[in-house]
């Protein structure tokens, strides 16, 4: 599957429920993203036609939550070009997790970032890279009373599953696509990608 710029656009501002008066500012949001090199590998430069996978779509997403939970632009874009593969990975083993037969939930499925707006500002060697995909047992013991020293503010979690979520409802909506054709779309890229990392 594949999108255009247009529906990038209004597939995440949907996601986010940005004003429609909001628009224009909304979309200089995603054309700094662009500017700064962000996603990799689809800035063709002005006026060539750019075709987006999910792959370009999830990262922008992603940015975006960042964004929303208060990082900086520059920061939300360097933690994500540096563990692209390992974020990729983690949202393609959420999109084909499946239930287990006792109803029991060990999969990670929650993204745990450092944040910090002063990390670019530091030597890139002692960024502490705090991002991994946890379980709901990890974050259990990370917001228990003895908690867990190994993680340190500041930082962010994100419930993947609710992302993806928000992200697939917004896509049905603008694309006007068929759930199963989604669905099957974006399984199918997911093992490919898991592939990629094997």
């Amino acid at each position: 599957m594949e999108f255009t710029y247009k529906e990038i656009q209004e597939i995440l501002a949907q996601k986010h429920r940005i004003a429609h008066a909001n628009q224009t500012a909304f979309r200089g949001r995603i054309q700094h993203m662009q500017r700064l090199g962000f996603p990799t590998g689809v800035n063709t430069g002005k006026g060539k036609r750019v075709s987006y996978t999910w792959r370009e779509l999830l990262l922008m997403a992603l940015a975006f939550e960042y964004l929303e939970i208060g990082s900086t632009p520059d920061r939300s874009i360097a933690e994500i070009i540096k563990i692209e593969d390992m974020l990729l990975a983690g949202l393609s083993k959420v999109i084909l997790a499946t239930e287990q037969p006792d109803g029991s939930d060990q999969s990670k499925h929650f993204l745990f970032a450092e944040l910090s707006a002063l990390l670019t500002l530091k030597a890139e060697d002692s960024w502490h890279q705090q991002c991994k995909i946890l379980s709901f047992a990890d974050i259990t013991e990370i917001l228990s009373v003895d908690g867990n020293d190994a993680y340190r503010s500041p930082y962010a979690i994100v419930d993947l599953r609710q992302f993806l979520g928000g992200i697939f409802t917004s896509v049905l909506d603008i694309c006007g696509l068929n759930n199963q054709i989604i669905a099957k779309d974006i399984k199918s890229w997911a093992t490919r990608q898991l592939s990629i990392e094997l």
